[in-house]
């Protein structure tokens, strides 16, 4: 499950993401929660399976629907105490409110699959997420150049990814918006994670990107 939190204030849907994961991870869950903005959130809605909308962002509330409709992403707008659930179990349950768990399969109505039918471990159970982290070789850091390659290419890989500074809150690899935002600078460490297929070989060409220093091109 991919969260996106967007609050218009970037330290406060950075909060409530950081929360939401950490929640998740208490209860076993495999979900992802990066922050995001109002001007990147065209290209974020493109990774997310369910969005949080701050309390305060409530007049674009239809826009966002509308759009995320047409993605088949689920929308959640936050209450207005949503800031004081300060251990994201609140938040968690207005995720899974929205996007239930399909329920356990009905034992009598199972059947065991034939060799036919091809059957594998992979198919019947989700990729787990991988992460890895990298530096940044670029002389001046993640500026518009070396941001708008990496982020052009995170959009191509075709399978989330996400990108974060240090402890931060993750955001969406594919956004420039996003990944200037983060202010990373030459040296600085970066996790980057993939959910999906060959998601080691798309953090294999991205941290090349990454550790590439592109400012001496």
């Amino acid at each position: 499950m991919r969260i996106l939190v967007v609050c218009g204030a970037g330290a406060s849907s950075t909060f409530v993401a950081q929360r939401v994961r950490h929640a998740a991870q208490a209860h076993g869950l495999a979900y992802s929660a990066f922050a995001g903005t109002e001007q990147s959130l065209p290209i974020d809605l493109d990774s997310a399976d369910v969005v949080l909308v701050g309390p305060h962002m409530s007049h674009a509330i239809e826009t966002i629907e509308r759009d995320a409709a047409a993605r088949g992403t689920a929308v959640v707008l936050l209450p207005g105490d949503i800031f004081q659930d300060l251990d994201g179990s609140r938040t968690l349950e207005l995720v899974r409110a929205a996007r239930p768990a399909a329920p356990p399969a009905d034992p009598a109505q199972s059947t065991t699959p034939t060799p036919t039918e091809n059957t594998t471990q992979t198919e019947r159970s989700p990729m787990p997420a991988i992460s890895r982290t990298v530096h940044i070789g670029s002389s001046h850091g993640l500026h518009a150049r070396p941001a708008k390659l990496f982020a052009q290419a995170a959009k191509d890989a075709g399978i989330p990814v996400t990108i974060a500074k240090g402890s931060g809150a993750p955001v969406n690899a594919a956004s420039i918006l996003g990944v200037i935002a983060l202010g990373v600078e030459h040296g600085d460490y970066v996790t980057l994670t993939a959910d999906g297929e060959r998601a080691d070989d798309v953090l294999d060409q991205l941290s090349e990107l990454l550790t590439t220093d592109h400012d001496a091109e």
